[in-house]
């Protein structure tokens, strides 16, 4: 690892998985904004608490004890930084080298991103500059690499001759990265025309709350202008996506990072979606506002749920068919399987869900369940959908009487132990592995939204409709039950998938603003 690239990871990623560690007293400078740093047009920036105060330090204390399953969180991470630091061979320990002057707050911008070098910069806040500077010093004796010393603007910075990696301390801040963005660092110490004043940035990381560990900033619009400019062959095409989908109206893209002892979560929100087909896209990738997902089967352990399936696929198919001659290709696709788009897919099929149950090979089944809004028509394409796959299949699919049911046919699935089970009830069309999962997928004994693994769900996600959920315990279960976890790899990460419940997500689209929700339970 190149050195200086070495002491960027050392400062940012490592003290960031760290955070917990960090000191719980406060001192001159540690609240320093590292976007202060940052050019204004940066198009891509992201910030992390890397040595949190308060009640952010004991929720990402409470986190990493659960993740790491240890009672003292703090002291395991500095021992792992320490065996880290250790394999640099350069002598630094995070006590010594890093714990004094590491302020809160660390960001990382980049731009000239079509570029084959990318300008990026490492921006990390400091309590006490010439602790920093000593470690700075300590760090180039004990390494093999060429530092050159160099001056800008008044500020004496070293350049990695190997990998023309710049790094230095601009007034309170320790400054990495190519030599162009340290420059830019120092010269905006002056003109202050920087991220951190940008109404933009500053709305949308306000929208994002107070009590996160770290939080991402996209500016969307710029960042597809900055992709025309750099690529000018590529920008009439560009200019044709956008007119489909007018990405240039999109407020900037930002998200969140959040810990405590009950889970981890991720939040993404984007601002100013245009109504059409974008926002259809945004609903559809949330899940947000799905009745169906609550109303899967109550034993399945993974299940998903998105909203509205067959209006987002109508108005995705005008989008792009338009362009190509929409009336031409509708009745090309009838002319081929019989199926008339409107009358038979995108005028009955409402919310779309799937979810899997079963711990062993042997019992494993589930289904893809599609909520009808008009039942009549439902059956009028269920029949054409069972005559063309029959054709598809070379196999006539075979009645069977699945409960709930009004019509109900198998397909044998070569080397399954179950079949392929195509039913259709009151309100619901599903195509299932195995008939208990086609009853199930009907007319549930029990539903998930009554579940614990719901509950679990619902919990990490506040006030964002659930849309996905896997019981992490099950999928390992399966997976043991099926030998796929026998790999040494696997063996290692195991103790630390054991201390999760359950991977979620949920989102919701009102308005012109999309957000999102992953995030994972501790058991």
């Amino acid at each position: 690892m190149l050195r200086a690239t070495a002491l960027s990871f050392i400062c940012v990623a490592l003290a960031t998985v760290a955070a917990a560690c960090g000191s719980s007293s406060s001192s001159s400078g540690s609240d320093a904004d590292p976007a202060s740093l940052v050019p204004a047009g940066a198009p891509v920036y992201a910030q992390s608490v890397v040595q949190p105060e308060g009640a952010r330090r004991d929720d990402a204390l409470a986190a990493a004890g659960k993740l790491f399953r240890t009672d003292d969180p703090a002291g395991w991470m500095r021992q792992k930084i320490d065996e880290a630091l250790a394999k640099e061979g350069d002598g630094l320990t995070w006590e010594k080298d890093f714990a004094p002057w590491l302020g809160e707050q660390a960001g990382v911008w980049a731009t000239d991103l079509a570029q084959d070098e990318p300008t990026f910069g490492v921006v990390v806040a400091s309590k006490d500059a010439d602790a920093a500077k000593a470690a700075l010093q300590k760090f180039k004796d004990t390494g093999d690499a060429t530092f050159v010393q160099r001056e800008y603007g008044g500020v004496t910075y070293d350049l990695d001759e190997s990998d023309g990696t710049a790094v230095g301390m601009v007034d309170d801040f320790l400054v990495i990265g190519t030599e162009a963005a340290f420059k830019q660092s120092v010269d905006l110490r002056e003109d202050g025309d920087v991220l951190a004043d940008v109404d933009r940035y500053k709305d949308a990381v306000a929208d994002l709350g107070d009590d996160t560990l770290g939080h991402y900033y996209v500016d969307t619009p710029a960042l597809f202008e900055l992709a025309k400019q750099q690529d000018p062959a590529s920008a009439q095409q560009l200019d044709q996506f956008k007119s489909l989908f007018p990405i240039d109206k999109l407020g900037p893209l930002t998200g969140a990072f959040r810990a405590n002892g009950d889970g981890m979560s991720i939040d993404t929100l984007v601002t100013g979606v245009p109504e059409g087909p974008f926002r259809q896209l945004a609903q559809l990738y949330t899940g947000g506002g799905s009745e169906l997902f609550g109303e899967l089967p109550g034993d399945a352990w993974a299940a998903f749920a998105t909203p509205k399936l067959g209006e987002t696929a109508k108005t995705m198919f005008d989008t792009f068919a338009g362009a190509l001659g929409g009336a031409a290709v509708t009745a090309q696709i009838q002319k081929e399987t019989g199926l008339n788009l409107q009358d038979d897919i995108f005028s009955w099929v409402g919310d779309a869900g799937v979810f899997v149950r079963g711990k062993t090979e042997a019992d494993v089944d589930g289904a893809l369940v599609l909520q009808s809004t008009d039942d009549a028509r439902a059956g009028t394409a269920f029949g054409k959908l069972i005559g063309l796959i029959g054709q598809q299949a070379g196999a006539r699919p075979e009645p069977v009487q699945v409960p709930g049911a009004e019509s109900a046919f198998r397909l044998a699935a070569p080397g399954a132990p179950q079949p392929i089970v195509l039913a259709r009830g009151e309100g619901r069309v599903v195509a299932a592995y195995g008939e208990k999962a086609a009853a199930a997928a009907l007319d549930p004994e029990t539903k998930l939204g009554e579940s614990p693994l719901y509950d679990d769900a619902a919990g990490i996600l506040d006030d964002l409709d659930p849309t996905f959920v896997l019981s992490v315990g099950d999928a390992i279960a399966l997976a043991d039950a099926m030998g796929a976890t026998a790999d040494p790899d696997f063996e290692e990460a195991r103790p630390y998938l054991e201390s999760l419940g359950a991977v979620v997500s949920g989102g919701s689209a009102d308005d012109d603003q999309v957000q999102s929700r992953f995030g994972v339970t501790f058991e």
